[in-house]
């Protein structure tokens, strides 16, 4: 009973979540925005690292979801811990006005934005200084310190389609702006503890952020944005300087999936070679300059969702503005192939053939939980039956899974069920295995689905839960699907039953 009562008491950003339709919002919720607290809810001597993070929405339904994100990860962040938050917009939704749209029919939808909760909370955070804003003209009537306050900005250029190179574009696009726009150039004549950045040498200077991590907008975190700060501190962190490329979902857990692992014959492999993928590749290792000749170079699968740190990121990047680097012989071969899921193998391969081919996760044998921290089978739990319990192109999962309510069409602008492989909309049986996995977020995670998840997360630790070295995932009530299934009756339509009877 105690741990329930922890779990069940209403955080700051989940106490009042909102939308049409939806009796646990309230209607100005997302006209405020609560700064991120100087009052640690963990240990103050602790290290954190600076993390900036990518919100990627396609739709109303996304779009929606994606306010409740946001909240969580400004309201439960402690000063300076979130440096960046970028929120993507689908070009074909956009982030056009009503007036535009009325002037030119081809924008259609893409007033969505404009009109969602996610616009209102953007603006409510920006307007009370608890965010900042590179596009914003700072006319003083805002003064907050620059070193605390969360960038925060909103851009729609990419639509990407489902299976094609343009997944990865948004990802991208974050990277390259999270390097090279002015905002984050280490080499700036700004102040930094009294000196000029210019008489330093500024690749001796901290980088502007530690940690890079992109989501998609129906994902929550399950722990406050200050304690996955304080994970990812690359000082002493348990995951610090550690790169991150798979989900709960990947046949090899946290650690990338070689091409060769999946048997002959089985979907992905398969695919891959057919398309005529060659195994050898030459390119230029951009990190120090070596040409690569004809060397082996697998193909990895992971996931689109990752945190990667910020020397990688840079790798990333470099290996893409080079004609030879491999992050452009990669592209080239798999858009010039028409492989599909590059989404899941890019970033993946790039990792695992590059010098950074050691900050992967280091995995206890037995249980293939994280060495540095065993509690952690993952780092995003999903539920995707592709690989449970195999990957091998054989559907025998039985367990339960939640459908989509009759009016989530209505909500959603007609969207429809998720594919057959996944994955699939979580909500309270998926407890039990949330609470398994020692996951950091959850995906996917939607208030026009289970809003009772969304009450409930992120699970914030007392200061008496961390004397007692009690970790959020403890306190999280242990619920299970039922082992015979649950199938839901339709409301009673009294006139319909009694036509019957009749």
């Amino acid at each position: 009973l105690v741990l329930l009562s922890i779990v069940f008491q209403p955080t700051s950003c989940a106490s009042a979540q909102a939308a049409p339709n939806n009796d646990f919002e309230t209607d100005d919720m997302w006209s405020q925005c609560n700064c991120p607290s100087s009052a640690s809810t963990t240990n103050k001597k602790q290290n954190h690292a600076k993390m900036a993070y990518l919100i990627s929405v396609h739709n109303r339904r996304t779009i929606h979801d994606g306010a409740y994100l946001l909240k969580s990860l400004m309201e439960t962040s402690h000063p300076g811990n979130t440096a960046v938050i970028l929120i993507h917009v689908d070009h074909r939704v956009g982030i056009a006005n009503p007036a535009e749209v009325a002037k030119n029919e081809t924008l259609k939808n893409q007033f969505l934005y404009h009109e969602s909760p996610l616009r209102r909370y953007v603006d409510a955070c920006l307007a009370n200084s608890c965010a900042r804003s590179n596009n914003d003209s700072n006319d003083g009537a805002h003064k907050t310190n620059a070193d605390n306050n969360v960038l925060l900005e909103v851009h729609s250029h990419f639509a990407p389609n489902w299976g094609q190179w343009s997944m990865n574009q948004p990802t991208i696009w974050g990277m390259e702006y999270l390097l090279y726009h002015p905002q984050f150039q280490r080499n700036t004549n700004k102040l930094r503890l009294g000196k000029t950045m210019s008489s330093e040498n500024p690749s001796s200077l901290p980088p502007p952020w530690d940690v890079f991590v992109n989501l998609s907008g129906d994902t929550l975190p399950v722990i406050s944005a200050q304690r996955i700060s304080q994970l990812f501190n690359t000082i002493d962190g348990p995951l610090g300087n550690t790169n991150f490329v798979t989900s709960s979902s990947c046949a090899t857990g946290l650690i990338p999936t070689s091409i060769f692992d999946f048997p002959k014959g089985t979907m992905k492999r398969s695919h891959y070679f057919q398309h005529g993928i060659p195994k050898r590749h030459s390119y230029v290792d951009t990190l120090s300059g070596e040409w690569k000749i004809n060397v082996e170079t697998p193909i990895y699968f992971g996931s689109q969702w990752m945190a990667l740190t910020h020397d990688f990121v840079n790798y990333v990047i470099r290996s893409l503005s080079h004609p030879n680097g491999l992050g452009s012989v990669l592209k080239r071969t798999f858009v010039d192939t028409e492989v599909q899921m590059t989404d899941e193998s890019f970033f993946a391969t790039v990792l695992m053939n590059s010098p950074f081919n050691n900050t992967i996760p280091k995995l206890n044998k037995d249980d293939k939980s994280l060495l540095n921290y065993p509690s952690m089978q993952s780092l995003r739990y999903e539920r995707m039956d592709e690989n449970a319990p195999n990957a091998w192109d054989k559907w025998t999962s039985s367990n339960s899974l939640y459908d989509i309510p009759p009016k989530f069409k209505s909500v959603t602008d007609g969207e429809g069920p998720s594919k057959p492989w996944g994955p699939y909309f979580l909500g309270l049986y998926d407890l039990g295995d949330i609470k398994d996995s020692g996951a950091l977020f959850i995906r996917k995670v939607s208030w026009s689905v289970d809003e009772n998840l969304v009450r409930m997360l992120p699970v914030l630790r007392s200061e008496s839960e961390e004397e007692r070295m009690l970790l959020e995932w403890d306190v999280l009530p242990d619920i299970r699907w039922p082992k015979n299934g649950v199938k839901i009756k339709d409301p009673w339509v009294w006139s319909e039953e009694n036509e019957e009877v009749e």
